[in-house]
């Protein structure tokens, strides 16, 4: 999706520092897709209109303060920023209530069940080894050890 496509209820803007966020946290490498082809922000968006709307508000505030203080710090919005300013940034968050909050939907967004929205193409699943729910298992996969 182009990185200036807003999701859920927020609004482009925190959707870029959001994207950016996210891409610093599962980045695509050598191993495999990050959250962004892994459609984890698509997931925080609809999450954030639904069930977990309830966390709109920290998203909105702490989404803008991130912004802010790149621009204030580095002149340019965090989205804009080099890998290593936004790393200095998000460790200055990485203890916080709202970094967990990010960390714990883009998680979610990247490994849990595409039924919600995220994990496009199972990539997260792909990642590790797991093949998704089976209605049946075989007698050796249910051993243990």
């Amino acid at each position: 999706m182009p990185s200036d496509h807003a999701v859920g209820p927020l609004d482009a803007p925190r959707t870029r520092t959001l994207r950016a966020f996210a891409d610093r946290l599962v980045p695509t490498d050598e191993t495999g897709p990050g959250a962004l082809p892994a459609g984890a922000v698509e997931y925080v968006g609809q999450a954030l209109a639904g069930d977990d709307a309830v966390h709109l508000p920290a998203y909105v505030a702490g989404l803008s303060s991130l912004d802010a203080t790149a621009r204030t710090r580095h002149g340019a919005a965090f989205a804009e920023l080099a890998g290593d300013q936004q790393d200095a940034l998000l460790s200055e968050l990485e203890h916080g209530a709202f970094f967990e909050l990010v960390r714990r939907h883009v998680l979610e967004g990247m490994f849990g069940d595409p039924s919600y929205g995220g994990n496009r193409d199972r990539a997260g699943w792909e990642l590790l080894g797991y093949p998704g729910p089976q209605a049946v298992w075989t007698e050796a996969e249910q051993r243990i050890g």
